[in-house]
């Protein structure tokens, strides 16, 4: 059992309402034990006085400093036996004020500090009564009455400290799986993201390799379609396709670099923008409700990054959807516009119940998220792709983040007014770049 940092009661931190309670007892405990120890004990006034306020004060000490207040509490604890006189009708030598505030220090020092302090404190304070009896006979001349105020006392704050460090050890074992649950949720998610954007290197590796490609072949080919060319360009062009095809290796390298070991290797091209109302149509098939908006004439002009983008973005949608919820109809925008390619994916709410999920809660069923898996496996032959590969909710949100982040883009998403779900994105098409 680990000590508790400072300010800090089984594991968890001492709270403002801790606090009050800690300072009420206190306050209660100086107003008891000050008129006690002066009237019943016979205590002088101004030690009364004294006394009753240290041993209050060490509540709230025992919390920021235990191993202090745990020795500090038996100044009060002695020094009452010894100024003090025996009461015929009250316990004594162990006086009543100090078997309150003993027992309520040795239980605040179970769920401040570590077992051993406590336990220490307690037998400490009981080997502390024996010493008072047995080196001061003549004020304890009633040995009998005696002993039976120092066992009821022994006897009482033992089981309350037994207690006491049954109930602060379940509250650390609690406090400890829920930052350990919280370290796990951490970790999960920055593994989440780590492999969202391995799996969105993987597939830009596509595109961009098939850049290189074209560059390499143009290269190449110059001097054979150029019968004209003068030799210093030709030289010029040969070293293009050579740094092209040195680039193309080092790409390879690095995409298995990526892949993990149950990765094969891509085949297919990778889908774009023109693919969505395939990827509409096959999940429309298995009788979902999809209605599809479009307002795209053609690619010309857009990257092949921005194509697979947009196309990826309203995978992961309808696919959070199917495994969501189920019943519900669902509405995808497409619109190009100027320089910009406007995604809007919602739903309505779900029919049967609403789950509460991270992620689109929309329509679904076993063969829509089939046609969804199949529209992407059908162009994307990559076990590691989002198409072939399941994820739990959220997961996907962090690869439509991931994505628009790396288009730079912006990307809206959260709950409808009607219960149901919207993503909305904007991908900026930039000028000057390859048709996709």
């Amino acid at each position: 059992m680990r000590a508790s940092s400072p300010s800090e009661l089984a594991g968890r931190p001492v709270t403002a309402r801790i606090w009050v309670i800690l300072g009420g007892i206190a306050v209660v405990l100086a107003a008891v034990s000050i008129p006690v120890n002066a009237v019943l004990y016979g205590v002088p006034v101004i030690d009364a006085i004294l006394l009753g306020l240290i041993q209050s004060g060490l509540l709230p000490l025992a919390v920021r400093s235990p191993k202090i207040a745990a020795a500090l509490s038996l100044i009060p604890f002695v020094l009452l036996a010894l100024l003090g006189n025996g009461s015929v009708g009250a316990p004594w030598p162990v006086a009543v004020t100090s078997i309150l505030a003993q027992i309520t220090i040795i239980i605040t020092l179970a769920f401040a500090s570590t077992w051993r302090t406590a336990a220490l404190t307690w037998l400490v304070s009981v080997l502390a009564v024996i010493a008072l009896i047995a080196a001061t006979p003549q004020r304890y001349d009633r040995f009998t009455e005696s002993l039976a105020s120092a066992i009821p006392f022994a006897a009482i704050s033992l089981a309350l400290l037994t207690i006491a460090l049954l109930l602060a050890q379940r509250t650390r074992i609690r406090a400890q799986l829920e930052r350990q649950r919280r370290v796990t949720a951490s970790e999960q998610v920055r593994r989440e993201l780590v492999e969202e954007r391995n799996r969105i290197a993987r597939e830009l590796h596509d595109v961009v390799a098939h850049g290189l490609s074209m560059i390499q072949v143009q290269a190449s080919s110059a001097k054979y379609r150029l019968p004209d060319l003068a030799p210093e360009a030709a030289a010029e062009f040969d070293s293009i396709g050579a740094t092209s095809r040195g680039a193309l290796a080092e790409m390879r390298q690095l995409l298995g670099v990526l892949r993990n070991e149950d990765s094969a290797a891509g085949l297919g091209p990778q889908p774009g923008l023109m693919d969505i109302p395939e990827l509409v149509k096959s999940i429309q098939n298995t009788g979902a409700a999809v209605d599809l908006r479009w307002s795209v004439d053609d690619s010309d002009g857009l990257p092949a990054s921005i194509s697979l983008t947009a196309y990826r973005l309203v995978q992961e949608a309808l696919s959070n959807a199917v495994r969501h919820a189920s019943g519900a109809a669902a509405t995808v925008v497409v619109t190009r516009a100027s320089g910009a390619i406007d995604l809007m994916i919602e739903n309505e709410a779900p029919r049967d119940s609403v789950r509460e999920v991270e992620g689109p809660r929309t329509f679904g069923s076993t063969h829509a998220a089939e046609a969804i898996r199949g529209a992407g496996a059908a162009r994307d032959t990559d076990p590691a792709s989002p198409a072939a590969t399941p994820r739990t909710g959220g997961h996907g949100l962090v690869g439509m983040r991931e994505r628009v982040q790396l288009a730079g883009g912006r990307l809206t998403l959260g709950p409808t007014d009607s219960g149901g779900f919207r993503v909305a994105a904007h991908l900026p098409i930039p000028d000057n770049t390859e048709r996709a």
